[in-house]
């Protein structure tokens, strides 16, 4: 079962890997590591080989921590030390692409004075006062089906409380050993719904916040643009459905265990599958959609339309710092979804609250 469970966790890192290693094919055509180009300028050879430089760099020093991490899960009692593997393993990642985007993002910034630029009078401005009348998410009465499932578990679990066993298996390795009990409590059972809870809110709360994320359109063509636009934000909409779904039945699923414990090869392969799942339907999506939609009904010409340049308000080009900008959320720069105006108090409060609820939940968890 160790085998499999690491090949799960390959499917899972693998995605990852690979949409971080080709982030720069996945942005809006006219950025280019967090810097305002044109199409034209983007479509550039001199930019196309910019991004496969990247995308090579990224692809093998993120190859090389894999392997390194497989080596080690694969040798005997590697499963032992896969908790601290997976999140030195992940923190690795994120230092690595946050590296190497700071420095293609300071290379792009060298080489802006050098790009060809369209003439300023081409420079325009549009504004969709329409777009939030576009159904631009799946409806928040979806999450009522979450919901029912937590009730359902919460009610199924407190009715069979005495069936279950003092001591419950919280943690498994990847050959299927339990690592850790917990003695029985309402505390302990109740946890998973708990955590139920936390994950139907976080995916709730994404979905809205992708409803009243800034509208981007480009000036180049603002009727595709919003078509990309509002197709990028139902699709993303239907994943955090799904996903959120997903989870909540993964949660219900181990919590079941706990009145009738299962096979354990079954509960590895289940408790996997779902995230690597998770992973996979955000990595083809990212591909299929492109950041804002921007792979949608993709043009083959491209158009020389300057966009309109805030690039001062782009920290490092991935951090959105603009005090007159009344909106919360707004697009990455570097990446697909949705980031923080970290000008505006209330990004700093979301912040604040999700770090606050991911302590208490890993404190809760022990």
């Amino acid at each position: 079962m160790q085998t499999l469970s690491v090949i799960l966790l390959v499917l899972m890192l693998l995605p990852v890997v690979l949409s971080l290693s080709f982030m720069p094919f996945l942005t809006r055509e006219t950025i280019s590591f967090g810097v305002t180009v044109s199409e034209e300028t983007y479509r550039s050879e001199s930019l196309r080989r910019m991004r496969r430089s990247y995308a090579a760099l990224s692809l093998i020093l993120h190859g090389i921590l894999l392997i390194a991490g497989l080596v080690i899960l694969l040798q005997p009692g590697g499963a032992a030390a896969q908790g601290t593997v997976f999140a030195v393993g992940i923190g690795l990642m994120v230092a690595i692409s946050i590296v190497l985007n700071l420095v293609f993002h300071l290379n792009m910034k060298k080489r802006q004075p050098s790009l060809p630029s369209a003439p300023a009078e081409k420079s325009k401005v549009i504004i969709d006062t329409e777009f939030r009348r576009n159904k631009l998410i799946w409806s928040n009465t979806w999450f009522l089906v979450h919901a029912a499932i937590i009730a359902g578990s919460v009610l199924l679990t407190l009715a069979n409380y005495d069936a279950i066993p003092d001591q419950i298996a919280m943690k498994f390795d990847f050959a299927g050993n339990v690592t850790r009990f917990a003695d029985k409590s309402v505390q302990t059972v109740l946890f998973p719904n708990f955590m139920q809870v936390v994950m139907t809110l976080l995916f709730l709360f994404i979905n809205w916040s992708i409803h009243h994320s800034k509208q981007q359109t480009y000036a180049g063509d603002p009727e595709r643009s919003v078509r990309q636009s509002t197709l990028f934000r139902r699709s993303w909409s239907l994943y955090t459905l799904i996903s959120g779904l997903a989870m909540v039945l993964l949660f219900s699923f181990i919590q079941l265990n706990m009145l009738h414990p299962m096979d354990t090869d079954l509960i590895m392969l289940i408790s996997l599958a779902v995230p690597v799942f998770v992973v996979l339907f955000a990595a083809v999506l990212s591909f299929v959609t492109g950041q804002g939609g921007s792979r949608i009904g993709r043009k083959r010409d491209a158009s020389a339309v300057q966009p309109a340049n805030d690039d001062r308000y782009w920290k490092l080009g991935g951090v959105y710092y603009n005090p007159q900008d009344p909106s919360i959320f707004v697009e990455k720069r570097m990446g697909i979804g949705w980031t923080l105006n970290f000008a505006h108090p209330a990004g700093w409060i979301i912040l604040g609250g999700l770090l606050i609820v991911i302590a208490v939940a890993a404190l809760i968890s022990g």
